[in-house]
């Protein structure tokens, strides 16, 4: 059996993907040709990037031509089926109320939620993969936008959203600004995960860790190295959503060598794999965990990058032990080689 198939086997979760970035150039064009819009003769231009900058220039770009709640549902569809077919049972959808309410003072944010979700059900009957959702707070529109975010990830429950993350700019707009977001998000039970250590420095996580109390820290890279930002991320169990091509595209880990998923992983950290925008950084989550293998990772470890994957969900306890107990069968059945292996 080759890698690649055995990874496509293997049960795992997607726990950092954001909704917008999984829109195709197709996809694009037909949103865009739908709302009236002008589409370039080659889309696939416009998601070109090749550092963080141009990233964020690029997604804003194709964001824009998100109009009503069929958009947002298309893609929904289209990344769940996609993912069901490389093994993926369970994905956690970043989705920014916040980017859209500022471009678009009226949008129904309730109902494109509502459509997302819809999307999420069908997903789960018809190929039995689950999702759920995070509203993606954005830095750099302040903590007024924040609070207006958690108002909406309150009032849409009932349509799958669990919890609320920080992304954006995390030089400009540090972590300890938005403290009073979180508190009340956390008082209101929402889960937290937040975006750090990706474009600034190990501050960046320990402020996300100690005043934000977030659960998941998306990325850490700024970890590398520092013992004790390690053990502080050990010691309260908070996982990492590693993101290695994503980090790669963007800069955040760009020329240092080698990805610092395997430290992460040695230090005992819940470290888990994701794509991030994988349109804009041309890798599945399955390509990902090929990657990760062709670097090094031996058996053993992207075993454990799979278990880590569930245990570090937002989901429940029960669906927890379903999938968890599905990995355990897989790797009963499967022909697993190489499990002392441990060359990362």
């Amino acid at each position: 059996m080759s890698d690649r198939i055995w990874l496509r086997g293997l049960p795992k979760a997607e726990l950092h993907v954001h909704l917008e970035g999984t829109t195709t150039p197709e996809a694009y064009a037909r949103i865009a040709r739908r709302n009236g819009l002008e589409v370039p003769s080659d889309p696939s231009s416009l998601f070109h990037c090749d550092n963080f900058e141009s990233f964020l220039e690029a997604f804003l770009q194709v964001v824009k031509v998100f109009r009503r709640p069929e958009d947002f549902a298309e893609i929904t569809a289209s990344y769940l089926e996609q993912s069901a077919l490389e093994g993926v049972r369970h994905v956690e959808f970043f989705f920014s109320p916040a980017t859209f309410r500022h471009f678009f003072k009226d949008m129904d944010l309730e109902s494109i939620v509502a459509a997302v979700y819809q999307e999420c059900a069908r997903a789960r009957a018809t190929h039995g993969i689950s999702s759920l959702l995070i509203f993606d707070m954005v830095r750099n529109l302040g903590e007024d936008a924040a609070f207006a975010d958690i108002d909406l990830a309150l009032a849409c429950e009932r349509y799958g959203v669990v919890g609320v993350g920080l992304g954006g700019d995390e030089r400009k707009f540090p972590a300890r600004d938005f403290h009073q977001a979180f508190e009340r998000a956390e008082r209101m039970g929402l889960r937290r995960t937040v975006h750090a250590g990706e474009a600034d420095g190990r501050h960046s996580i320990v402020d996300a860790v100690e005043l934000l109390h977030a659960e998941r820290i998306g990325h850490a890279v700024a970890a590398a190295g520092e013992e004790d930002v390690l053990q502080l991320l050990r010691a309260r169990g908070v996982a990492v959503d590693a993101c290695p091509t994503s980090n790669r595209v963007t800069g955040a880990w760009g020329g240092r060598g080698v990805h610092p998923l395997g430290e992460f992983l040695r230090a005992g950290v819940s470290v888990t794999l994701s794509s991030d925008d994988p349109s804009f950084f041309g890798a599945t989550l399955l390509d990902e965990y090929e990657r990760a293998a062709q670097h090094g990772l031996g058996r053993t470890e992207t075993i454990q990058l799979a278990r880590n994957s569930f245990q570090s969900s937002f989901a429940s306890g029960k669906e927890k032990r379903a999938w968890l107990n599905e990995l355990d069968a897989y790797l009963a059945t499967s022909q697993v080689r190489d499990l002392k292996r441990s060359d990362l």
